[in-house]
């Protein structure tokens, strides 16, 4: 689990997602969950950010539940025309823990 906080310039969501892809790697984890509850704002280049480390999640062969996303956040990532389609989302951290653990995946 990976809790993303404050204003998300592209150079800390890189640092961000280089450390998320290496612990990915190391724990041989299976899901992960990334929770932007503490993220102030959302733009393209976040959003793009975001979709960048779910690929490259796929790409080391495990899943990405993206948790935290707020009725603003929602409304602006609908506004900027951002797909999300091929990531797991919900709304609160508990709930992506909750559906997580039914599945019964390792989690990083």
């Amino acid at each position: 689990m990976m809790p993303l906080i404050g204003t998300l310039t592209d150079t800390r969501l890189q640092d961000a997602i280089e450390h998320l892809l290496e612990g990915v790697a190391i724990h041989q984890a299976e899901t992960v969950l990334l929770d932007i509850t503490g993220v102030k704002e959302v733009d393209t280049s976040v959003a793009n950010g975001l979709i960048q480390a779910a690929r490259a999640v796929r790409l080391l062969g495990a899943r990405i539940i993206l948790t935290g996303i707020q009725p603003r956040m929602a409304q602006t990532l609908i506004q900027l025309g951002v797909n999300l389609s091929d990531i797991i989302t919900y709304s609160t951290l508990q709930t992506g823990i909750a559906a997580t653990l039914k599945n019964g995946s390792g989690v990083y």
